[in-house]
């Protein structure tokens, strides 16, 4: 009895463990991502501030028009470079959760398993059932893992596929208009 009670406070340390991993992973990643927003801020101020002085100093309307379209396409590629690294942000955030859980599970199955091997005499159609189950849940887990990495995979290749149009399809429209 003490060494099931034992291999419990094991598991629930490695959880509270695991746990406190995954929430420094979440902190750190919130820091960069808030550390990616001031610098976004900076450098939108420093190029209004730019775009304010070459306004201010065009001659004609064509100057003006031209340091606007400067600036909106500058604006576009900041966007869209925003964007994809809060989506990679988000992606790689999900991957580390996805594999603190994964281990997790790995780990209350291994451990469940060495707890059903000690099990009185008469107890093996039990066992056995609770063994094809642990086995049936980590292989279900370990699909839902594979397919939450491939929906992100594919999320963040979408999303370079989308930029690159976007991208072209201004380049396309600063060609027909000059």
């Amino acid at each position: 009895m003490a060494d099931a009670q034992q291999q419990f406070l094991d598991f629930y340390r490695s959880s509270l463990e695991a746990m406190l991993n995954m929430t420094r992973s979440s902190l750190d990643e919130a820091e960069r991502l808030r550390t990616r927003q001031l610098e976004s801020i900076r450098e939108a101020l420093t190029q209004n501030a730019e775009l304010a002085r070459e306004v201010s100093s065009a001659a004609s309307a064509e100057d003006l028009f031209g340091a606007q379209a400067k600036f909106a396409n500058h604006q576009l590629e900041v966007a869209l470079g925003y964007w994809g690294k809060l989506f990679e942000a988000a992606s790689r955030t999900q991957l580390q959760a996805m594999k603190c859980c994964e281990e997790q599970s790995a780990s209350f199955n291994q451990r469940v398993t060495g707890m059903l091997e000690g099990a009185p005499a008469g107890s093996e159609p039990m066992v056995g059932a609770m063994k094809t189950f642990l086995q049936a849940a980590q292989a279900a887990y370990g699909y839902g893992a594979q397919a939450t990495e491939q929906a992100a995979k594919l999320t963040e290749a979408q999303f370079v596929t989308a930029s690159a149009g976007i991208r072209e399809a201004v380049e396309s429209a600063r060609k027909k208009t000059a």
